[in-house]
């Protein structure tokens, strides 16, 4: 047992000292153990430490408290990762409250590729849910790590999607890691640690209060590049999420939305002011920021439908492939030709892209593919 984990896994424990006083105190005292060894006329003087807060370092009880978290988090496969380590996520130790320490679950190395965040509303729209689904898919087949936040709506779409192109995703909780909320969610995000990551900076035993979330929404946009919000209304986490991603120098994107509907005022309001810019297909992101495919574009075919397999359009499909069949097409023209707005638009042709009907072309122009 490392006994710096030990030590930083105390602090963490102790109500009342997030990231920011612990590495002040490990400053003033040393290291992490001198905390602990420090006295309490010393603790005293350091600034934020009152004395019920010095009392609970020289406490026993805190020590054996963290013995016993240690210890459960062995037996059940739970690593324990603090900002010392050198799989701690980079991006994440660059913002100024990053946790001291991070609990997994799942196999993925944080530092691997590159997080993109889709996060949006639990109350969305089947057409949000399916733009988030897609967008997930998309950026997990191109071996991005897929981060959201497990909940209803938009979070556990985007989770979906990167399932079904058997990608890594990551979803960042706000509670201990021996339970899961939504229950109902508990079958996904088992898949999710299956080949991605389970992740809070939360002890054992902590339930999913609401205070805790906006603790957790830091979290997520700190280990991403970037930030896609889908739909969000006036208020909600989402937008808390984005004003994180927003302060930390991530680049921040959302979808724009029909303005008769609640869950698209937030994105609406991000892009109107400056805090987001508008996309309408994720191959926009990487153009952005300057971002290639981690491993050239891993695409890979779910096992009931293969690529190169006969595949079955809806009427909105096949109208697409028909105009698609005169000739490559860019995106603004065939939302036009079609009656609609480009972002409906361009989960149709994500859809239509990992059937292996359509390839999508540099500047937006998308064009039928060899065989079809």
């Amino acid at each position: 047992m490392s006994f710096d984990l030990l030590y930083l896994v105390s602090l963490a424990m102790i109500p009342g000292i997030g990231p920011v006083k612990a590495r002040n105190l490990i400053s003033f005292c040393g290291s992490p153990e001198e905390v602990f060894q420090t006295s309490k006329a010393k603790l005293l003087r350091i600034p934020g430490i009152g004395p019920e807060t010095a009392n609970l370092l020289r406490d026993a009880k805190t020590m054996k408290a963290a013995e016993r978290e240690l210890n459960y988090c062995h037996k059940k496969g739970i690593r324990i990762i603090s900002y010392l380590d050198y799989d701690y996520p980079s991006s994440l130790k660059s913002t100024f409250d990053g946790p001291l320490i991070l609990y997994q679950k799942g196999p993925v190395n944080l530092n691997d590729r590159p997080g993109i965040g889709i996060v949006g509303t639990r109350k969305a729209s089947p057409e949000g849910r399916e733009i988030a689904s897609r967008f997930g898919e998309w950026f997990a087949a191109r071996d991005f790590n897929v981060v959201s936040g497990l909940a209803y709506g938009i979070d556990i779409a985007a989770h979906s999607g990167a399932l079904k192109q058997f990608g890594v995703t990551t979803a960042v909780l706000g509670h201990g890691l021996d339970r899961v909320y939504p229950a109902s969610h508990s079958g996904k995000a088992s898949q999710i640690a299956d080949s991605g990551a389970l992740l809070s900076e939360f002890p054992l035993g902590t339930l999913p209060d609401a205070k805790n979330f906006p603790a957790r929404n830091r979290i997520i946009s700190g280990l991403c590049r970037a930030i896609i919000v889908v739909e969000a209304t006036e208020t909600g986490g989402a937008l808390i999420t984005a004003r994180f991603a927003f302060d930390q120098n991530r680049e921040v994107y959302a979808v724009p939305g029909d303005l008769t509907k609640a869950t698209s005022i937030g994105c609406n309001r991000l892009i109107r002011d400056q805090i987001a810019k508008l996309i309408t297909d994720p191959q926009e992101v990487l153009d952005d920021l300057n971002l290639e495919p981690v491993q050239s574009g891993r695409m890979v075919a779910s096992p009931e439908m293969p690529y190169g397999a006969k595949v079955n359009l809806s009427p909105e499909e096949s109208k697409l492939t028909g105009f698609l069949a005169n000739g490559d097409a860019q995106l603004d023209f065939l939302a036009e030709n079609m009656g609609l707005l480009p972002a409906n638009l361009s989960a149709i042709l994500l859809g239509l892209e990992f059937k292996g009907v359509v390839t999508q072309m540099p500047g937006r122009k998308f064009r039928l593919a060899v065989g079809c």
